[in-house]
């Protein structure tokens, strides 16, 4: 073999570190966006960005807003509310306790979860030194405050701690939830009316009074903040055409600190470091603006094949996928999932992610339908059926084939009926006053 030196010319994809970046920014949600954003900003001093966000809501108040007006409105934001312990332990003012048992009380709030259970309660006595007896009467005590069910050490307690207060209750009810919540929840009705000298109408007047219940009153206090979804564009009818724009409060505005540029600049050791940041900030603006328009044409091409389920006129999604976006706009299909995953648009039918808007055929002879087109049908089924005889999922199977002339197995029908949060035929069932 001749050895040495020889010429060759090749094509190579390389991934350097902006088109690293470029590819996640694409797939960042947009608060992802942000914190990558503030990240980069503690180490680039150029970097500077602006969140238009109040100053977009700004133009859309009324002129007839004076300014106070409108910046009582932007600071009109809540504020820290109270939370479930000292909730209770506020209202442990208007009982006359002696100094020992405030003290215990006290110890029993602290030790309330957030949801409002108190877990393993004679293991808190015994740390409080007091006996389990007079630990339970003051047990009572922090149960007969708000809100309703607090400091229950079981989800029958909380219930029935609850379900007290109700003056429509079956004799059976607190029994029946402190003792044998398991059967009921799994429906096993038959078997407790006998149990408990009871109709199964009784047993069913009973479940339903519980669904209405809380199971976890503590949450109604909890100090977390709710993260509200803003959406990347806006799908909106005007003329009776689908429009689609761009949501731009939500994405940031980049500038270089012109004053922090031109010192770095003055000095000829800075100069060098200057224009890489420089050109860092440049290239984020690329990448940024990059990203709005990739989002905003998979969403137009999203539009153009959905309308109809936009608009309203079926409630049923065309087949579309990843592969068919990409082919249409000519990108990867890897491009269009990071366009859609974590994204979201305000629509005529509300707040939506875009990746719900594919749905795949469930069979090649048919191209036209869809898994979601499925389980419109089996709702729409379920709906309608007989509450005392519920359709079994062979039933479902039946009726699909026989009305849509749709062939599916017993086990996908679980299966969506499963992802619709749709009970089996057993637990749906529904009694009538004559059955005993």
């Amino acid at each position: 073999m001749e050895m040495g030196l020889f010429q060759k010319q090749t094509n190579q994809l390389v991934m350097t570190q902006e088109l690293r970046q470029a590819i996640h920014l694409l797939q960042y949600s947009t608060m992802d966006v942000w914190s990558y954003l503030e990240e980069l900003a503690l180490e680039n001093p150029l970097l500077e960005f602006v969140h238009n966000k109040y100053e977009h809501i700004e133009s859309e108040l009324p002129s007839s807003f004076s300014s106070d007006d409108k910046h009582a409105a932007l600071e009109n934001v809540s504020v820290e509310s109270k939370n479930l312990r000292q909730h209770v332990k506020d209202q442990l003012i208007h009982f006359h306790l002696s100094a020992e048992e405030e003290h215990f009380l006290v110890y029993l709030a602290n030790n309330l979860r957030e949801d409002g259970y108190l877990i393993d309660f004679k293991e808190l006595c015994t740390q409080g030194n007091l006996d389990i007896d007079h630990g339970e009467r003051l047990l009572y005590l922090i149960q007969s405050l708000e809100p309703t069910g607090v400091g229950a050490r079981s989800l029958g307690e909380c219930l029935a701690l609850q379900l007290v207060k109700r003056i429509d209750v079956h004799p059976c009810a607190i029994d029946l939830l402190l003792n044998d919540i398991e059967d009921l929840a799994s429906r096993k009705w038959k078997q407790l009316a006998k149990k408990y000298d009871c109709t199964l109408l009784d047993v069913q007047t009973i479940y339903d009074q519980i669904k209405k219940l809380d199971p976890k009153p503590g949450f109604a206090y909890m100090s977390e903040p709710i993260i509200y979804i803003e959406p990347d564009v806006y799908i909106t009818l005007a003329n009776n055409q689908l429009q689609v724009h761009l949501n731009q409060a939500a994405f940031p505005m980049l500038r270089i600190q012109a004053e922090y540029r031109d010192l770095l600049e003055q000095e000829e050791n800075s100069r060098e470091y200057a224009r890489q940041q420089r050109n860092q900030v440049n290239w984020l603006k690329k990448s940024l603006k990059q990203r709005e328009q990739t989002i905003l044409k998979v969403t137009e091409a999203i539009v153009n094949v959905q309308q109809d389920y936009l608009l309203g006129t079926t409630g049923v999604l065309k087949p579309l996928t990843l592969v068919d976006i990409a082919e249409e706009l000519g990108i990867h299909e890897s491009t269009v999932s990071r366009s859609t995953v974590n994204k979201y648009a305000q629509t005529p039918r509300g707040l939506v992610e875009l990746k719900t808007f594919f749905s795949s055929t469930l069979s090649k002879e048919n191209q036209g339908l869809t898994h979601h087109s499925v389980k419109k049908w089996i709702s729409e089924f379920i709906q309608a059926e007989n509450k005392q005889k519920p359709l079994s999922d062979q039933q479902l199977v039946e009726q699909l084939k026989k009305e849509q002339q749709v062939t599916v197995s017993r086990r996908v029908i679980a299966k969506y009926r499963d992802e619709l949060g749709i009970l089996s035929s057993t637990k749906r069932r529904r009694y009538e006053e004559r059955i005993v």
